[in-house]
């Protein structure tokens, strides 16, 4: 199943667009299909009745933010899918949602695997998948998964699943390196590893960074920051502008990135 199919069940009323996980729930919200694009268009809210804020005036005590039963403290995140290769720009708010906790609920909802994985630089890419980066220092952070039946048993990620259930973690930071000291040392890490970066990216790392070897100079790669980004500005005079303002954003940032993104889809062939 595709994620447009996915968002389109959505949309009918066939699959919840809702899930439960760590204390809050997360839903797309005001989601709709704009033929002119073939895009999704929407919100993922996170909503948490828990850890509330309280609410106050300077010199007087606090008190806690009154709530109804049924009600919950929303950070959302404005997104705009485009069916034309699986592209998601997300709108960054922090304490919100990332592109993976929108690739869970969709998982959730239909019983498929969805991937989000960050969009970096073509030449990064190309020289990653095929093996043309002599790496020094891999370094990744990745949060236990809320969906974990849904990922191939015989996968990295399976066995990524399997540590962290065995050793109770609620994330794994792991560091893989070369020690030229050693004599019997490889000199860089090895090509399977290469191999398996994309899979424990897809997973949802919050860090992800390369140590490489460019001609004996030690060159950082942080495949987390190194995304492709647009800033863009708008006036308003509510928290957030309206919701189809939001939306021409994201229109305006993918044209606005439209170079890198030729490069990095390929304009007659994927690189990926």
């Amino acid at each position: 199943m595709t994620a447009g199919e996915a968002f389109e069940r959505i949309a009918s009323g066939e699959f919840l667009p809702s899930y439960s996980s760590y204390g809050c729930t997360r839903e797309v919200f005001g989601l709709k299909h704009r033929p002119e694009t073939d895009s999704f268009v929407g919100q993922i809210r996170k909503i948490r009745k828990a850890d509330l804020p309280e609410v106050g005036v300077p010199g007087r005590d606090s008190k806690k933010l009154e709530l109804e039963l049924d009600e919950g403290v929303i950070e959302k995140n404005f997104f705009v899918y485009y069916r034309k290769n699986s592209l998601l720009i997300l709108h960054r708010n922090d304490d919100g949602n990332t592109g993976a906790h929108l690739a869970q609920l969709l998982s959730s909802s239909a019983g498929v695997l969805f991937f989000s994985s960050p969009i970096i630089q073509a030449d990064q890419v190309e020289r990653l998948l095929n093996n043309k980066l002599t790496i020094k220092k891999f370094s990744v952070k990745i949060p236990r998964p809320t969906n974990p039946s849904l990922y191939p048993q015989d996968s990295i990620s399976a066995k990524t699943i399997e540590l962290l259930n065995q050793s109770g973690a609620d994330s794994l930071d792991i560091t893989f390196t070369i020690d030229q000291k050693i004599e019997t040392s490889a000199g860089k890490l090895s090509s399977s590893l290469q191999s398996a970066i994309g899979q424990l990216l897809s997973m949802g790392a919050t860090k992800a960074k390369l140590d490489t070897d460019e001609n004996g100079k030690i060159l950082p790669i942080d495949l987390i920051a190194n995304r492709i980004y647009s800033i863009q500005h708008t006036n308003t005079n509510s928290y957030f502008p309206p919701s189809e303002s939001m939306y021409k954003l994201a229109d305006k940032a993918k044209n606005e990135q439209r170079e890198p993104l030729d490069d990095y889809f390929g304009k007659t062939a994927r690189i990926v």
